[in-house]
Parts: C-alpha cells; sequence; structure tokens
C-alpha cells in the first residue's frame, strides 16, 4: 500500500493530475491525521521549490489593484526519483527560506486551469482550487497575520498556527478564521459568496455586516444589498467538485443537470416537459458516459453524448 502511496505522490508531484481512481486513493489515505500531516510537508517543500515569492509593501484593501498583475512562476521539472526530487525541493527551500527570513511580508500567488488542484501553503494549510480558480497568499511576521485574496472557488483545511487567517474576495467579502475547514465559492463578477463550513467556524460577511458560521451550516452574502441570507444546512453536493460525490433524493432534473454538467463541464440538455422530474440517485467521481448511461436507464431515455454536450431525448 505504501508503495502505491508513494507512487501517487510521484505522479501528483510531477504531473500534476491523478485519474479518478487513484485520487480516491490518496483521499482515503489522507483520511489518518498522521498521513495527512505527512502529506502537508512534502507538499509544502514542493510548493516552496516550485513557487516563487514576491515582497510586496500593500495593504489589503490595495491588494486587488495589482492582483491580477502577479505572474505564476514554476521551475521545470524532470521525471525524478522520488529521493531526487525531495532533495532538490529541499536545496531551493533553504535559498528560499534565507531570502524569506529577511522580509516582513510574503505574497504566493496560485493558479488552477481546466482542472481542480491542490495546493499546500507555505504555514502547511491545505487548499483545493476549482477550476479556472486563484489565489494569493500572504504572510506578515510582524503582525501574524495571514492573507488569502480568493477569485473563484477553493475549498480550504485551515492548520492553526496562531496566527490570524483571512479569506478576502473581490466583493470585499471577509471569511476570518484560526483553524477549520470550508468551501468559498466567489467568482470574479458574482452577485453572491457562498461559503460552506465543513468543520469549526468562520466569522463571514462584510466589516460592517457579519455573522458565525458554523459546522454544517451553509451561508450566503448578497453584495448588491450588503446583507447576509439566513444561514442554512450544508448541501454536500456544493462541495461534490472537490469530493466527487453526489446524493440526490428527490431532487428536479433541471437542478441535478446544472451540478452534474458543471462537474463534466459539459452542457446538459433534457426533453423540455422533463426538467422538473423528480430524480433520486448516488454518483461517485462519474463521467460523461456513467452519467449519461444511468440517467437514460433511470428515465428510459436515448442520449447523444459530443465534446461539449449530453443531449438526452425520449425513445
Amino acid at each position: 500500500m505504501q508503495d502505491a502511496i508513494s507512487e501517487i505522490l510521484a505522479k501528483k508531484l510531477t504531473e500534476g493530475q491523478l485519474t479518478a481512481q487513484e485520487q480516491q486513493e490518496l483521499d482515503t489515505w489522507l483520511q489518518e491525521p498522521a498521513n495527512a500531516g505527512e502529506y502537508a510537508e512534502i507538499m509544502r517543500l514542493w510548493e516552496a521549490a516550485g513557487n516563487v515569492k514576491y515582497e510586496m509593501q500593500v495593504d489589503v484593501d490595495a491588494e486587488w489593484t495589482r492582483f491580477r498583475q502577479l505572474t505564476q512562476h514554476r521551475i521545470g521539472r524532470r521525471r525524478f526519483t522520488w529521493v531526487a526530487a525531495m532533495a532538490a525541493s529541499v536545496a531551493l527551500l533553504i535559498g528560499i527560506f534565507t531570502f524569506r527570513n529577511t522580509t516582513q511580508t510574503d505574497i504566493f500567488k496560485y493558479v488552477s486551469d481546466n482542472a481542480p488542484e491542490m495546493v499546500v501553503l507555505p504555514d502547511s494549510s491545505v487548499v483545493w482550487l476549482n477550476k479556472n480558480s486563484q489565489i494569493a497568499y500572504r504572510y506578515n511576521e510582524q503582525k501574524h497575520t495571514r492573507t488569502v485574496a480568493l477569485i473563484g472557488e477553493a475549498m480550504f483545511d485551515v492548520r492553526h498556527t496562531g496566527d490570524e487567517f483571512v479569506v478576502k474576495t473581490p466583493q470585499h467579502v471577509y471569511t476570518k478564521v484560526l483553524g477549520t475547514s470550508f468551501n468559498l465559492k466567489a467568482l470574479a463578477d458574482a452577485k453572491n459568496v457562498d461559503l460552506s463550513v465543513v468543520e469549526g467556524k468562520v466569522s463571514f460577511g462584510s466589516r460592517k455586516v457579519n455573522t458565525i458560521v458554523t459546522r454544517g451550516q451553509h451561508a450566503t452574502f448578497d453584495c448588491r444589498h450588503k446583507a447576509l441570507v439566513p444561514t442554512d444546512s450544508l448541501d454536500r453536493n456544493s462541495l461534490a467538485w472537490h469530493t466527487g460525490q453526489f446524493n440526490f433524493d428527490g431532487k428536479p432534473l433541471s437542478q441535478i443537470s446544472a451540478q452534474l454538467g458543471t462537474y463534466l463541464n459539459k452542457k446538459i440538455t433534457l426533453p423540455s416537459d422533463a426538467r422538473n422530474v423528480a430524480y433520486t440517485g448516488h454518483f461517485d467521481h462519474p463521467t460523461a458516459e456513467q452519467v449519461a448511461e444511468i440517467i437514460a436507464t433511470a428515465m428510459n431515455w436515448d442520449y447523444e453524448i459530443s465534446d461539449s454536450e449530453i443531449v438526452f431525448s425520449k425513445r
């Protein structure tokens, strides 16, 4: 088992992406606290070696002015052996830390492309970026603050260090935590910012209007009206982009197709008179073919799959 995990970790570092089966094996392995700690340390070393640090003397409110101007740099990585790859990372890390200790503020930027990506922040907090999302991490040693600027959607597993941890969105919505796990969705032009708390509790909202959101709760901030929508229970399907797990219990097919379509990056078209038909079912890291076959079989429909769309039709 350990050899298999080592191969998966090496592939994650050198290639950046895993198959659904490999990701599931890694997620299962990470459920053990000791493994999660070891993994965080390995990824912290690798990320430190692969991301160039930026020093910027700016305050948090001015950060967005230059956030988009930051560029991400990555060193070229060959298929090193496991030991050689880690040795190279540590060697580079020594130089980075030597330089880092001479400054008060460090900024790192991480960007995902057309697929979710996991990164480990310099404080060993783990962040899963949804596709087409980006964060900038800044640590101020004198103020003992960790600040993250987010555009897009991300799942945070924040390491408790005693330093304040704040996530800021383009809408000037703040999520303040010490140590917890939560999902935050804040697209660049979105009218709402959505928070789902998996573990712990956070302060969420604007500087003037905020509330405490705890484990198992979901909250929304209405950016147009500068108001909080009352909290409700967490819908686990909102985390499915990260977990790959969908559970539907009597949900309308229109809602189901929208969620699955986003996950698959495909438009799902239903028969016009079937959008409100209720459906119950479970999907585990589904492919487009699996989704099409399961729904078509349940509804006695035909389907066609193209590069961008799944189209269902009645027989």
